[in-house]
């Protein structure tokens, strides 16, 4: 139906229509400032629920304004000289004066149409004090935005007939909200923002806080997002685990690969992933779980191959392999020298050929056609023990042989081909952290260089710890590199932080900058004022924003995805909060639980 049931306009501050009570206001054409930037009319889109905007323009025809511009600026002129250069109204009428020159010369050599324009914005409620609410809110947000609202005392039915969808504003409220603006200004208008983020593919996150509405996020809409990489920054506590593991479980359940990599509380991730069916692999010298660093686990270095697009390419696996191990050695003797580099490549190559594997990558294979044993770090490390060149080789790298590292120096003995993969590394040494990290990653970035078709998605917790000031510049690195490509491979980088001053401090916040600029989406979950003003002045967020990171309770935060900035309450499932949650009082309630089940 497009006619109401009812309607009540003998109100001053309102209409009632159909039971819904509406309110009108519109900007003035005094009201507005003379410059802007793009998506100008962004702040008032995204006020909140109930709110609603209409915005008209009107071409003029140039061969008709031109002629009245310049009579305009003509007269200003010869005011001008009437003015003394103290009162006031001189700078008003040389700013008019330059703004006629500025309009003509844009519109004669830079191909811009004059337009005026008119904002008006409605307001609904229920009740008039919501309404009323509302109204305030709306007038409070133009004032510091330099905009000059004003409501349409008595005239709210004319409010509500320009409202409609016929492109016919009230005389009177036209007149008054008219604004002149050329062709630039008017497209800066349009909101690239949306007031909700509903992708129909993606997986929900929670609810919408403005209006209630279910906030569903697909990373993987490149027609959307540039990349599918994600930022999430919080204090301790403010529920960072929580959304990350949340996201994980959802992500594997739309059949998504999903690794995770732990350099801290490891143990946290460990009940949602067993209970998924995912593998959860320990990497710590007390551990039995081991991945073997030297063994060549890719088919092929063709990404297109799956494709079948292009010739097939036959680039040496091995090679791509000494290659990493060269950065494995460089983390494990940072003091290695060119000569000790040269010795190290001839030992690494006699190694694998001694296992019957060359530069040809069909040596990969036996007759039947599987994979050959692969060498571990005991095999080379014979190789290097015997020539006294690489002795000192050998020598940092005995405590993954024979020391107190050797299970971390062997075969590998763990399932890897599980599509939720959780990598704890947060009880290696801290002298061995790095090299935890670099096994970890090289076999998740092995995995994600598989294909370019398959969605995979690779998580970094707590990453701080692995860009920050008391990590490897190489470490690091390798990290921002990830983030930098993995868009490339048909993937998305997930990194958790909460400490950003640790996050920005390494060689001056070099990693940190580039991870957040290389991550089209951030979550900004609850900060301290310090925490959130450092943020606000990384991503450029307004001071509302910047107020509202500071008051979210625990599971509320702003998502930045695009250009759309909303803050969400993030809602696991009562399934997944058991599974997630690292609430001591939760945790001491299972125990209870399943004390009582055993009993009885």
């Amino acid at each position: 139906m497009l006619a109401p049931a009812s309607a009540d306009f003998r109100g001053r501050d309102y209409v009632v229509v159909d039971g819904v009570y509406h309110s009108y206001l519109y900007i003035t054409g005094y009201g507005y400032t003379s410059a802007v930037t793009s998506g100008w009319l962004n702040a008032l889109v995204e006020i909140g629920e109930g709110i609603n905007l209409s915005f008209i323009t009107r071409r003029q025809q140039k061969d008709k304004i031109l002629p009245k511009i310049a009579q305009t600026t003509m007269v200003n002129r010869s005011r001008m000289r009437d003015v003394g250069d103290t009162r006031q109204d001189f700078e008003e009428l040389d700013s008019a004066i330059a703004s006629g020159l500025w309009m003509k010369d844009e519109m004669n050599r830079g191909g811009e149409d004059f337009y005026y324009m008119h904002t008006l914005i409605e307001v609904t409620a229920d009740d008039p004090d919501t309404l009323e609410q509302r109204v305030a809110m709306v007038e409070t947000r133009c004032t510091s935005l330099n905009m000059v609202a004003k409501r349409c005392d008595y005239k709210h039915e004319q409010g509500f007939l320009s409202s409609l969808p016929l492109l016919a504003l009230a005389p009177d409220i036209e007149r008054k909200s008219r604004r002149n603006a050329l062709t630039t200004g008017v497209a800066a208008a349009f909101p690239f923002s949306s007031f909700e983020i509903c992708d129909q593919s993606g997986i929900m996150l929670g609810i919408n806080l403005h209006n209630r509405s279910v906030c569903m996020l697909d990373i993987f809409n490149s027609a959307k997002y540039s990349n599918a990489n994600l930022s999430i920054c919080g204090m301790s506590g403010a529920g960072k685990t929580m959304l990350l593991q949340t996201m994980a479980v959802r992500l594997r359940e739309q059949d998504v690969q999903v690794f995770i990599i732990a350099p801290l509380k490891g143990f946290e991730f460990r009940p949602a992933c067993e209970a998924i069916g995912g593998r959860y692999i320990k990497l710590s010298p007390s551990s039995g779980d081991c991945i073997n660093i030297m063994e060549i686990r890719r088919g092929t270095l063709d990404v297109d191959a799956e494709i079948g697009r292009l010739s097939e390419r036959a680039d040496s696996l091995l090679a791509d392999k000494i290659a990493k191990l060269h950065i494995y050695f460089s983390l494990l003797k940072p003091n290695i020298t060119d000569e000790e580099r040269n010795h190290l490549d001839a030992a690494l190559v006699e190694c694998y050929r001694n296992f019957g594997i060359t530069f040809d990558n069909a040596s990969l294979y036996d007759e039947t056609g599987a994979v050959k044993p692969m060498p571990d770090q005991s095999d080379l490390y014979s190789i290097l023990q015997q020539n006294p060149e690489t002795k000192g080789l050998a020598t940092a790298q005995a405590r993954f042989v024979t020391g107190s590292a050797a299970n971390l120096g062997r075969q590998t003995n763990v399932d890897l081909d599980n599509k939720y993969i959780v990598l704890d590394i947060s009880e290696m040494p801290k002298d061995l952290l790095p090299l935890g990290m670099f096994l970890a990653v090289d076999f998740c970035w092995d995995k994600c260089k598989e294909s370019r078709v398959r969605k995979k998605v690779l998580m970094l917790d707590e990453l701080w710890c692995l860009i920050g000031a008391s990590s490897n510049p190489l470490a690091a690195d390798y990290v921002l590199e990830i983030f930098k490509i993995m868009r490339g491979y048909g993937g998305s980088a997930i990194c958790a932080t909460q400490d950003l001053g640790d996050f920005f401090a390494l060689e001056g916040g070099k990693y940190g900058k580039g991870i957040i600029n290389n991550s089209r989406i951030k979550v900004i979950l609850p900060l301290e004022e310090d925490e959130a003003l450092r943020v606000k002045e990384v991503l450029g967020l307004s001071d509302d924003e910047t107020l509202q990171i500071i008051r979210n309770r625990r599971g509320e935060g702003l998502l930045c995805a695009g250009h759309n900035r909303i803050n969400v309450a993030f809602q696991p499932t009562q399934m997944e909060y058991d599974m997630i949650t690292t609430s001591r009082a939760d945790l001491e309630a299972q125990m209870q639980r399943n004390e009582r089940g055993v009993q009885g």
